[in-house]
């Protein structure tokens, strides 16, 4: 208590000595409380975003300029950060920001189902609408035109950073759809990173692709070339400039000498941007009908189709990955390969038995001095079969869980029927104990068999 008193007393001695001395001071303290406790009113109005809304689809088909076209519509929804497309349950197009869509890879006559999933920006919230199904028009006198579009990357809509997409990740994702489908899709990437890479994508056309590698900072040019697989002549490319920026933020100088600098960078025009691989080479999964069972090993086949000079007959470290559907890393192997032209290179990775089923991706890089050349290639990972029926038919464990209710349900009604079946028969034979039959009181001697003519 005493200490208290001293520090208060000398608080308000120090207080008023300085009013003393400078009165304006007294003025000015007291008219800055009051205002802050009268006047001084600060107002925070904060939006709290609520889960997605539940997008109710409508599809319409249509023949507009010889284009045969599907046309997906949904309202809107201030919640919603991005929409994805599934069609016939495989990807269509990720992270677009408009509340509809335009589907021209599609045949005549041809019916299609589709889910719209809304994705909110307020953590994993999100909303999947209920499959809608359309057939297209049998009669469109159509020109198909190859396109292709990115629509996401680093998992925003391209749409949304008006502008030369910025980021701090410096392995962004790039996702896109073409009219082509299963179309060998070719990405370049340079400079001052460079990156080649050769994949395909799914039957619905959408494809996505990360670096194997991180990227150099700075401005850079991702160019996709889709490429139909029937004919090589039918292709289409788009390109996109992107920056990879430092998280150490500098002076603001410097940001605005930076921004002068990247204002200045031209966009290569599609074509432009060529950069010769050292190696060509396939990948090819050789397991039967690429399906495999967990714990299994994934046949991997390489073929050098043409190799530079400066590396033939070299060993060249080679990057073997297993990648998920969303594009996490399950294993990685990297050795060296004797690369020479015509080489058939094969390699067994082991599956192991916790990797869950689904779809998975093997990819391939060769690390050059200033170049990553990659190949990519799906297959499925089954879940290992509870039964073998034979014949190629067999029973998981992951089957039997999903149909327990129904299993169950057959097993009760069998069980009930076997009872029915029990107590009928249990009935049956006591009804013949109490049941004396002519047989049984003749064995017994008490009637005797007629003769016949007797009376």
């Amino acid at each position: 208590m005493r200490v208290h008193m001293v520090v208060t007393g000398f608080s308000l001695s120090a207080y008023f000595l300085v009013a003393f001395f400078d009165p304006g001071f007294l003025s000015y303290d007291l008219r800055q409380k009051y205002h802050a406790l009268a006047d001084d009113v600060i107002a925070v109005t904060a939006t709290v975003l609520d889960v997605p809304v539940k997008p109710v689809v409508i599809i319409t088909a249509q023949c507009v300029a010889n284009t045969l076209s599907l046309e997906l519509d949904w309202a809107d929804d201030a919640n919603t950060y991005t929409y994805d497309i599934d069609r016939d349950g495989l990807p269509l197009v990720t992270g677009i920001s408009s509340s509809g869509y335009s589907d021209t890879a599609v045949a005549l006559g041809t019916s299609y189902e589709y889910t719209v999933t809304a994705q909110g920006p307020m953590g994993p919230g999100f909303a999947v609408s209920d499959p809608v199904s359309m057939t297209t028009l049998s009669v469109c006198e159509t020109i198909v035109t190859p396109t292709i579009t990115l629509t996401s990357f680093d998992s925003r809509s391209v749409d949304s950073y008006g502008g030369t997409p910025r980021v701090f990740d410096r392995r962004p994702t790039f996702a896109g759809t073409t009219n082509i489908q299963n179309a060998i899709i070719q990405v370049v990437v340079g400079p001052p990173s460079s990156f080649l890479s050769e994949f395909t994508a799914n039957s619905n056309g959408y494809f996505s692709w990360q670096p194997p590698l991180n990227f150099a900072f700075g401005t850079q040019v991702f160019t996709v070339t889709a490429i139909d697989p029937d004919d090589s002549s039918r292709k289409v490319s788009t390109s996109l400039q992107f920056e990879i920026k430092k998280k150490d933020t500098s002076t603001s100088g410097s940001n605005s000498s930076s921004e002068k600098k990247t204002a200045k960078t031209v966009i290569p025009s599609v074509g432009e941007l060529e950069v010769k691989a050292p190696v060509d080479f396939s990948l090819s999964v050789r397991n039967s009908e690429k399906k495999i069972f967990q714990g299994e090993a994934l046949n991997i086949f390489l073929f050098i189709k043409n190799i530079d000079s400066r590396y033939h007959n070299t060993n060249i470290p080679v990057r073997y990955s297993i990648i998920d559907s969303k594009g996490n890393i399950v294993i990685t192997l990297t050795m060296e390969e004797l690369f020479r032209r015509g080489a058939e290179i094969q390699r067994q990775l082991d599956l192991p038995a916790s990797i869950a089923s689904g779809k998975y991706f093997v990819q391939t890089e060769v690390s050059f001095d200033q170049m990553n050349v990659s190949r990519r290639e799906g297959f499925t990972v089954l879940d290992v079969p509870l039964l073998n029926l034979g014949g190629g038919a067999f029973i998981t464990y992951a089957e039997i869980v999903n149909n327990l209710g129904w299993i169950v349900l057959t097993l009760l009604t069998l069980l009930l029927f076997w009872l029915f079946m029990f107590m009928r028969e249990y009935g049956m034979y006591l009804q013949a104990l109490r049941h004396i039959a002519e047989r049984q009181l003749m064995n017994a001697g008490f009637i005797t068999k007629r003769r016949e003519g007797t009376k």
